[in-house]
């Protein structure tokens, strides 16, 4: 079952500004949790339904899964990503 994934314009601002290879190492997870949103080592966020976080090196992915969909609602480094969540 494929799942759709959308990423906020923030999301995408965030991954336009990264290095190549970092870039392309949370591509990889993003690919992975289409197939998947829980086949990856994930933590629910407390206090917020359905959402989650995946881990990515010093990055985090914060998304929320409704349905078959997938919105992505801020990857940025783990200090940061929970401010203003």
């Amino acid at each position: 079952m494929m799942f759709e994934v959308y990423l906020s314009r923030q999301a995408k601002k965030f991954l336009e500004k990264l290095d190549e290879d970092t870039r392309e190492r949370i591509k990889e997870k993003l690919r992975l949790l289409a197939d998947n949103p829980f086949a990856l080592p994930y933590k629910k966020i407390k206090g917020r339904e359905n959402t989650y976080r995946i881990r990515v090196g010093d990055y985090r992915i914060i998304y929320s899964v409704r349905g078959h969909e997938i919105r992505i609602l801020k990857i940025d480094k783990r200090e940061r990503v929970y401010d203003r969540l």
